[in-house]
């Protein structure tokens, strides 16, 4: 595979970002490969604000794979819903099936958005509290129309925790979700 990666970067910190914007786009080319699967993803990110000592971001998410040969994509190439991108469901356990089993697959969007609450937690600099909205959809299968459904968006909301200790950041997410598909498998709470 050739892979180009094109980052455009215009943030005022890397760390706790309060303002500026980063564009990301990267390129999977198969060059020498049995499966000819091609991958593109696109990130963009943008910081704000929207009050004092306040951090509030807004994020879209889209990626696709698909066969330059026509061919089926194989399961193992196929894409998934990263769990950073949709809270309150299991890892892998959202979008179509076959049978009993998530399959991912040819293309992914997600929109997130959130913003923290610096009142809350003023006496600890490594403690804070966010709130979120996420909504995301997977969909495409090449190779039965049948399974393909990107009609159904899935969302949530809900409340995070993030604590920079000195073995590293734990995460602490409490989610409820407003929109599914009856097969997905929901998550109320997750720690990273």
């Amino acid at each position: 595979f050739l892979n180009i990666n094109l980052d455009y970067d215009k943030r005022n910190q890397k760390f706790q970002t309060t303002e500026g914007f980063r564009s990301r786009y990267f390129l999977d080319l198969p060059i020498l490969s049995d499966t000819n699967t091609l991958g593109n993803t696109y990130t963009y990110k943008y910081f704000t604000e929207l009050y004092e000592n306040n951090r509030t971001n807004f994020s879209i998410f889209i990626k696709s794979v698909d066969s330059i040969s026509g061919d089926d994509v194989k399961l193992s190439e196929r894409v998934f819903l990263p769990s950073r991108r949709l809270r309150g469901f299991e890892n892998g356990k959202v979008g179509p099936k076959d049978g009993n089993d998530f399959i991912g697959g040819n293309y992914v969007t997600s929109f997130n958005a959130t913003t923290n609450i610096p009142q809350l937690f003023q006496n600890f600099q490594n403690l804070d509290l966010s709130l979120f909205f996420d909504a995301a959809n997977v969909w495409g299968i090449d190779y039965d129309s049948s399974l393909n459904d990107g009609s159904k968006i899935r969302s949530s909301i809900g409340v995070g925790v993030e604590w920079f200790t000195v073995i590293g950041p734990l995460s602490f997410s409490l989610a409820e979700t407003i929109t599914k598909d009856n097969t997905d498998v929901t998550e109320s709470f997750r720690f990273n």
